[in-house]
């Protein structure tokens, strides 16, 4: 097949400093079908552009022009060019050497050569001295999950793109009204006509990081920025938004986060006023809707009623309190005199003491309410909470949020930003789960049409199995406020050291044991290595020589000959077995099962 043909592109106006830097990193590349074009913008540096670019001879092409402005010149670039890719390289920046080489090579590994699609990469900065000062590394996976986030998120560095000619043709070439935002307002037309944006994760192309750059002098990066991202952000069908986020109000939310982060705050005050906007409505529509705390106890009445009086400040008044007691030892005659002055408390005897797990239970089972919110007995709820949270989960169609909080304990108050774990957060939270328990809304339909409850038998680290049951399919809505207080002492998981033990190894069993979280390797062996440090560091215990040559762990030894770790191995061996069988075939799954027995038959 033969090879095509690709055009570098160098605008340049007055380029004395940098010129050569970005000529001969062109003239270097590894890949030989291609031309060098560059157009002298009318530079006024006394000739010192139109010197250096003709020192090149015919190893260039050279085409001066009357000031115009970027667009101009590119678009100039693109009557002359022969190539049938368009690689724009700015005369500040530079290639790697293997940079088009590669880009061709992806094209033709993966069957996209004249197909409908701009690949864009990873890139280095380098400072006015051609040192390099950063690497700019984008989030491949999500890229690869939201192609249209190589726009909505910036991820685009136009000197990294490789464009085929006929994108042009179908989409016009560069707005010459535009001074800054000409690239990224081009790009989108492209992604509208159904070209996708591709991301390679490789470092393939330097930025130079300078005074003189046209994004740090020129006023109109910002007014052409903004005006190019409210239309862009708002042009986005609707449903690409939900697509994307989930729902129209996390699009504008996640948005405004972002824009947040950059200088267009025009924009990303737009995306506020929208998703404000949603809060409003969905202010209105809350009003009918019920919400059932469910409060699980077991003695240590003066903290229930605590809890129960931050629940009964709240702002949102349309709640039932299910008070379930576990077998509570302890006199109960002051919280009755409390329940009888309010009709929303219900009070719940179970009998005999089964753990928090079966008491969230059995109070989801008794709930009226149309959502379900959690709340221990030690903890608070804010003022706002209630109603804050549910607003926001019917604005954005949620079906299971959680808050951040505040943890009180020791003399102390920490504000745990834990609201940022948000969206898809499987895999993530098998090895970090920032949830807490007293934080948590769901929609009770959502547990009852699947039939999802806590597992009774777990007593620690129930809470995080919890989690990653009911969010295997779909979005957290993580909320960034502190809505609750979780107080904290000497007993609580996060500071005893035994239950911290225990609930991690709940959570690893669970985890080993669940055919939907199977795949996440990765994830497993950092939650496995973060049970393994926190047991060393609990315990003491290091790997130990038994003098012979041999070394152990006793903790290891202890899990692996506990009844559950010999309970569960049958179960092991056929997941074992069946991806070998799907990976492998059949016999070669055989004959390694043979010589796996053989092996331990000789240790024996």
């Amino acid at each position: 097949m033969k090879k095509p043909k690709v055009s570098i592109i160098i605008p340049v106006y007055n380029g004395k400093d940098y010129l050569n830097e970005a000529i001969d990193s062109a003239l270097a590349q590894t890949y030989d079908n291609l031309e060098v074009i560059v157009v002298n913008d009318g530079s006024i540096d006394n000739g010192s552009t139109d010197k250096i670019a003709k020192s090149y001879g015919d190893r260039i092409k050279y085409i001066e022009k009357e000031n115009g402005g970027v667009s101009t010149a590119l678009n100039l670039a693109l009557k002359e060019m022969t190539g049938d890719y368009f690689s724009w390289l700015s005369h500040d920046d530079a290639y790697y050497p293997e940079k088009v080489e590669k880009e061709i090579e992806f094209l033709k590994e993966n069957n996209l050569l004249n197909e409908r699609v701009i690949l864009y990469s990873d890139y280095d900065l380098m400072n006015e001295k051609s040192k390099i000062t950063d690497h700019v590394v984008k989030d491949h996976e999500m890229l690869e999950l939201k192609p249209e986030y190589a726009l909505l998120r910036g991820s685009v560095n136009g000197l990294s793109l490789l464009i085929p000619k006929k994108a042009f043709n179908e989409c016009g070439n560069f707005d010459e009204s535009l001074r800054c935002a000409q690239d990224y307002d081009l790009w989108y037309k492209m992604m509208k006509k159904g070209y996708k944006f591709i991301h390679m994760p490789e470092i393939l192309v330097i930025t130079r990081i300078h005074a003189k750059q046209d994004t740090k002098t020129n006023p109109k990066v910002d007014t052409e920025g903004n005006a190019f991202w409210v239309n862009m952000i708002d042009d986005i069908p609707l449903k690409t938004k939900i697509r994307l986020e989930g729902s129209e109000y996390n699009y504008y939310f996640e948005m405004a986060k972002f824009l947040n982060s950059t200088t267009y705050h025009i924009a990303e005050e737009h995306c506020v006023s929208k998703y404000l906007e949603m809060e409003e409505k969905a202010k209105k529509e809350i009003e009918q809707l019920k919400v059932s705390v469910i409060i699980p106890f077991y003695n240590r009445i003066n903290l229930v009623i605590r809890a129960l009086k931050s629940v009964l400040k709240q702002t949102y008044k349309n709640y039932e309190i299910l008070l379930v007691n576990d077998g509570s030892t302890e006199k109960m005659s002051e919280l009755n005199d409390f329940i009888k002055k309010d009709k929303r408390i219900k009070l719940i005897n179970v009998k005999p003491n089964k753990g928090a797990a079966n008491a969230r239970n059995v109070g989801i089972d008794k709930a009226t309410g149309d959502y379900i919110a959690f709340l221990d007995s030690d903890d608070e709820f804010c003022p706002e909470k209630l109603e804050t949270q549910l607003i926001k989960m019917v604005a954005s169609n949620s079906l299971v949020s959680h808050t951040s909080y505040i943890r009180k304990g020791f003399d102390e108050e920490v504000v745990f930003n834990s609201g940022q774990q948000t969206g898809k957060m499987i895999p993530t939270l098998i090895h970090s789960c920032s949830i807490a328990t007293s934080t948590v809304m769901i929609k009770k339909s959502y547990l009852d049409e699947n039939n999802y409850r806590f597992d009774s038998n777990m007593v620690i680290g129930e809470d995080t199995c919890f989690w990653l049951t009911i969010l295997t399919d779909i979005d957290l809505l993580g909320i960034d406020i502190p809505l609750t207080i979780v107080n904290s002492n000497e007993n609580s998981a996060a500071y005893n050291n035994d239950k911290l033990v225990i609930g991690m190894k709940t959570i690893l069993r669970f985890v080993l044991n669940n055919p939907k979280l199977d795949k996440y390797d990765r994830e497993i062996a950092l939650l496995a290595t973060h049970y393994s440090v926190i047991v060393n560091q609990v315990y003491n215990i290091d790997v130990l020589e038994d003098g012979g040559g041999n070394y152990y762990c006793p903790r290891c030894d202890a899990m692996i000959n506990s009844r559950s770790w010999k309970i569960t191995k049958p179960l092991r061996w056929a997941n074992r077995f069946f991806k070998s069988l799907k990976n492998n075939g059949l016999r070669v799954t055989i004959n390694k099962t043979i010589n796996k027995i053989k092996n331990k038959l000789k240790k024996k």
